[in-house]
């Protein structure tokens, strides 16, 4: 009978101690060891942030001829 009582108590005891150390203060708005994450609207603006400094990095040329030769073999 102590072979089960043994392991069913260390299993209640990890179930304790996650839900009393990372549950609970998720659940109070707080977090567990980790940075908050951004939310969409912050996301959304360094997205278009990141494609404007693309398009303003590649700009095409403004010559339309101005094209690699090719060769006519």
């Amino acid at each position: 009978m102590t072979a089960v009582w043994l392991p069913l108590a260390a299993t209640v005891l990890a179930a304790a101690l996650t839900w009393w150390c990372c549950i609970r203060p998720m659940a109070r708005n707080r977090t567990c060891h980790a940075t908050p994450a951004p939310g969409p609207k912050e996301e959304l603006r360094a997205a278009r942030q990141e494609l404007q400094r693309l398009r303003d990095e590649t700009t095409p040329p403004t010559d339309p001829t101005d094209r690699p030769e090719t060769l006519n073999r």
